[in-house]
């Protein structure tokens, strides 16, 4: 999990404007900071379990299938 000094960080990090920039004057950084930290945990994690699947699937295709069915 990030510290709230880690967002903060991050953010004055963030000092140059990319082409397509989305600005936004009222965001509560570390609130967003959270929902992207809580989705990339749940993609991590299906992508994790995906590759774990893939990999018993070359050893045993019956265990690959119950693995498959138990999502994280």
């Amino acid at each position: 999990m990030l510290s709230e000094e880690t967002v903060k960080q991050i953010f004055f990090y963030c000092d140059q404007h990319e082409e397509n920039a989305v600005i936004a004057d009222e965001v509560d950084i570390v609130q967003f900071a959270r929902k992207i930290e809580a989705f990339i945990e749940v993609e991590c994690a299906r992508k994790e379990h995906a590759r774990c699947v893939q990999i018993v699937q070359d050893m045993n295709k019956d265990v690959a299938r119950a693995l498959d069915n138990q999502k994280p």
